[in-house]
Order: structure tokens, then C-alpha cells, then sequence
């Protein structure tokens, strides 16, 4: 799961974050996004912050995915979501070899 812990309220929205997500439901899990960074405690949760950049990517905000996907890397490097979340990125900006690098990195944690 999480290498960060979410509390159990913000753990419920990243649950929907992800169905959204996977819905492309992308405004509505941005939505989820919002709320669980704006708590003060998991203003800066690694997983949530490399989704949301996925939203963005989904919505064609191609710059602030990335940025946001890095900001959710430098805040947990060793997660496997925040990795995955940075090679579809690179995918999508068609930079395939920094891609498959993410993808293994992914494929270690």
C-alpha cells in the first residue's frame, strides 16, 4: 500500500481519487486531489501528488502533470505509484527511455 499513511478519511478519498481516475473521471478525482492536499498533514503525500499529476496528463495539462508527478517523486522515492505515475508522464511526452527507467524503478518498490 501507501508508504506514506493517509488518515482514514483522506485514505477513503484516495481510494476514490484512484476509481476516478481509472473512470477517467479526471475533474472529479482532482476534486479528491484537492482535498486530501488540503489538510495540512498530507499537504505534501507523494502518491497524491503523482496522481493528481495524472489527472492533469488526462485533462491534457501536460506541463502541470509533470510538474506536480515530480514534486509527489521528491516526496517519496521509494513508491511505486509516484514511479509508474512519472514513467506514463514520459510516455506521454514520447521520451521512452526515460520512460522505461521510471517503469523499472516502479518495478523495484
Amino acid at each position: 500500500m501507501a508508504s506514506q499513511s493517509l488518515p482514514p478519511k483522506e485514505a477513503a478519498a484516495f481510494k476514490r481519487l484512484m476509481k476516478c481516475y481509472e473512470d477517467k473521471q479526471y475533474k472529479n478525482g482532482l476534486r479528491f486531489a484537492k482535498q486530501i492536499l488540503g489538510n495540512s498533514k498530507t499537504s505534501e503525500h507523494g502518491e497524491t501528488l503523482a496522481m493528481k499529476g495524472l489527472l492533469l496528463l488526462g485533462l491534457g495539462k501536460k506541463e502541470e502533470a509533470l510538474d506536480s508527478v515530480k514534486k509527489g517523486l521528491k516526496s517519496d522515492l521509494k513508491s511505486h505509484v509516484c514511479w509508474h505515475s512519472y514513467g506514463l508522464v514520459n510516455r506521454a511526452e514520447r521520451k521512452y527511455e526515460e520512460a522505461i527507467k521510471c517503469f523499472r524503478n516502479a518495478l523495484r518498490f
